[in-house]
């Protein structure tokens, strides 16, 4: 006796692949966007030009510019300013959005291997830290003018100060400087009293050698002073008497220092000195440019200033070759380096530029292997490590401390240690997709979860030798993480794996040629090209033959890019969407089931056709071609609902109706199996929230193995 029974799966979750998976889940779920409103799946996806209102490629024309290495938005004042940043052939630029235009900011840069990590980007106030392990890191102001990119550090210390010779009073020519000269008593001011005290350096003893020494440091408008130069060879005078009118006396002198000017980006320079006779240096004037080569000075010892800073409160920037920065603390953490890469280095507080010799952590005194990444969370900085995450605790005044957090867990991946609002932190691993949650303060605790367990057969496929190349993002408009990696060897990121927040569920992209990507202030993800996914097609004398490559935005368009058509540059197709259920044994595998119907829960969109494939007992090979008969996204027991591009529905007369939940119902000829699967592929508009399967059994066992 047969017995009827029926299977429903409403709403449908994400992707499971693995023995057992759970029956509401998908073996294959690509090129699909999850709608929390409806809890359904929708194929209202598609990438396009960055550049849309064009109908070319322009400004990214030139095929040297097709491939875009790295791309970052830079954003100030509450997204009042954006700075579209990108490499692209070898030089940094910004996107001049009024003229459609890119200005080049730095050329002969690093162009990444498909297994090196892109040049990061980590924003510390005023400033973009950019850096890349090759070229010198360098901060980008966000200001079009000469110095929007400064070198990060202090890369060399000052050039030393010269001290002109002084000579006798009254020689010739004249190279002693009376202080007593009307032309410096009127400068400074008309006043008896410093006419008397002879202000200027020397003894008023006479037959006493005075001997002086200077040293010289740079300010840049960040507020980091650099290491302090060499001293000045070291000027030396004997005092004598001299008599003037029937007066007389020792005079005091000036002395006419030459001053080095600094590197781009400083704004003053600072001029130390003895005081007469001694070792010790002090302040003695700040000159608030960086033009003027000479300065005079004829401050007494009474007049200097506080102590100079000691040569170990800022040294020559200790990681040029970083390739990874954070700030924490207000203070900028670099790494050391591929030379030194379990060395981190801190600056002072809100003084990128500036480092003493001793604030460093060295990671590499506990297995885990070099440092892969930075990024803040809560009261922590995670320092993360090929297979472990050590954590930066403290504060630049009681002290930075580095805590171990854990090992065997870490990162290859610096681009894909991605924050997502009110979960955590989220990263790459060499097996899987990882959640940190919690923090260590307020009687909370730190807890890392492995998000991606229904994806570990692309973890077993994936391309480890490409891992450091592999991205992430997370758009706050879309509410979903996305990551695009390599696997099964493909030099190219291949795999789209993305994360939606509002089930917590997976799904994957195809066709997306991400090379690296980025967001905007209102969430759109913007992604530079993989050179091996271009434009093609357009003819070889075409005037728009290079125009392929540049940035793009993945949107709600229905189309994957721009294609030629012979006469033009069009939308390309739209993305191929494919889903495809879970393995079915419904309860008990030995008994044989004979599947009758599937009903597909869709929301109505039109006229569009769907067709199903069907599998059974976990064989993904055809039933001799088995498939349903074309359905259409109509209700199948009601008039047909007005659609567009239908000559018999036209505005003013038809009736225009919202999308309507409707059950689609599919005839299955399969006859007996023990598991059962089907599957769809969209190429038109589709929004399904689950389906049902209608089955009987009758008892029938599967047959005894084979001997």
């Amino acid at each position: 006796m047969k017995t009827s029974k029926r299977l429903e799966v409403f709403p449908q979750k994400g992707i499971f692949i693995g023995i057992p998976s759970p029956a509401d889940s998908a073996n294959r779920l690509e090129n699909f966007k999850y709608d929390a409103k409806t809890k359904s799946w929708h194929n209202m996806i598609g990438y396009e030009r960055f550049f849309s209102n064009r109908n070319d490629f322009f400004p990214f024309s030139n095929s040297a510019f097709r491939a875009i290495d790295s791309v970052y938005v830079f954003q100030r004042h509450n997204g009042a300013q954006q700075w579209f940043l990108f490499e692209t052939a070898g030089t940094l630029n910004y996107l001049n959005l009024s003229s459609n235009l890119f200005v080049e900011l730095e050329d002969n840069r690093l162009v990444p291997t498909p297994d090196q990590p892109h040049t990061s980007y980590e924003p510390f106030g005023r400033y973009v830290i950019i850096t890349n392990g090759n070229d010198g890191p360098i901060k980008f102001r966000g200001q079009p003018r000469a110095d929007a990119i400064q070198d990060l550090g202090w890369r060399s210390a000052p050039g030393t100060p010269n001290v002109r010779t002084v000579g006798a009073p009254d020689s010739t020519p004249q190279t002693f400087l009376d202080s007593t000269d009307s032309f410096f008593n009127d400068e400074v001011a008309e006043d008896e009293q410093a006419q008397t005290d002879y202000r200027g350096l020397g003894t008023a003893t006479a037959d006493q050698v005075n001997r002086y020494s200077y040293k010289v440091s740079f300010l840049n408008e960040a507020g980091s002073e650099s290491p302090l130069s060499q001293a000045s060879v070291e000027t030396r005078w004997t005092s004598v008497s001299t008599t003037r009118g029937g007066d007389s006396g020792v005079l005091l002198t000036g002395l006419i220092i030459e001053i080095p000017t600094g590197p781009q980006g400083t704004i003053a320079r600072r001029l130390y000195r003895t005081s007469n006779g001694s070792s010790d240096y002090f302040f003695c004037e700040q000159i608030n440019n960086n033009i003027d080569e000479v300065f005079t000075d004829f401050k007494s010892d009474s007049q200097l200033g506080a102590a100079a800073p000691l040569a170990s409160d800022s040294i020559i920037f200790p990681a040029p070759g970083c390739r990874f920065s954070a700030s924490f603390k207000n203070s900028l953490f670099v790494d050391g380096g591929q030379m030194d890469p379990t060395r981190l280095y801190y600056s002072r507080p809100l003084q990128p530029d500036t480092y003493k010799n001793d604030d460093y952590f060295e990671v590499g005194t506990r297995e885990g292997g070099d440092i892969t990444g930075l990024m803040p969370y809560y009261n922590s900085l995670l320092v993360f490590r090929e297979n472990a995450i050590d954590l930066i605790r403290g504060d630049a005044l009681q002290g930075f401390e580095l805590v171990p957090f854990i090992q065997g867990v870490g990162t290859l991946s610096p681009h894909t240690i991605v924050p997502i609002p009110n979960l955590g932190l989220s990263f790459l691993s060499q097996d899987g997709v990882y959640l940190l949650r919690g923090g260590l303060d307020g009687g909370s605790n730190l807890q890392l979860t492995k998000i991606s367990v229904g994806l570990q057969e692309y973890f077993d496929r994936v391309s480890r030798d490409i891992l450091p190349a592999a991205v992430g993002v997370y758009s706050q408009k879309e509410r979903e993480l996305h990551y695009y990696l390599s696997i099964d060897g493909q030099p190219t990121l291949n795999l789209g794996i993305v994360y939606h927040v509002d089930n917590g569920e997976f799904s994957t992209r195809e066709g997306f040629p991400v090379k690296c990507l980025t967001t905007d202030k209102d969430g759109n993800i913007i992604f530079g090209y993989n050179e091996n996914n271009i434009y093609t097609g357009a003819p070889a004398l075409s005037t728009n033959q290079e125009a392929k490559g540049g940035l793009a935005v993945i949107s709600g368009i229905r189309q994957m890019g721009t294609k030629w058509s012979g006469s033009a540059y069009v939308d390309n197709d739209a993305p191929q969407s494919k889903f495809r259920s879970s393995w079915h044994d419904f309860g008990y595998g030995p008994v044989k089931k004979h599947v009758k119907h599937v009903y597909l829960y869709i929301l109505t969109k039109g006229n569009v056709d769907i067709q199903l494939d069907y599998y059974k007992d976990r064989s993904w090979a055809d039933i001799d071609g088995a498939q349903t008969e074309f359905q259409n996204l109509q209700r199948a027991d009601r008039a047909d609902q007005a659609v567009y591009d239908n000559d018999f529905d036209v505005w003013g007369t038809a009736l225009w109706e919202d999308k309507l939940l409707t059950p689609l119902r599919f005839d299955i000829a399969d006859g007996a199996c023990t598991d059962f699967a089907f599957e769809f592929t969209a190429n038109q508009q589709i929004e399904f929230i689950g389906y049902a399967i209608e089955y009987s059994t009758d008892n029938t066992r599967i047959i005894q193995g084979k001997r």
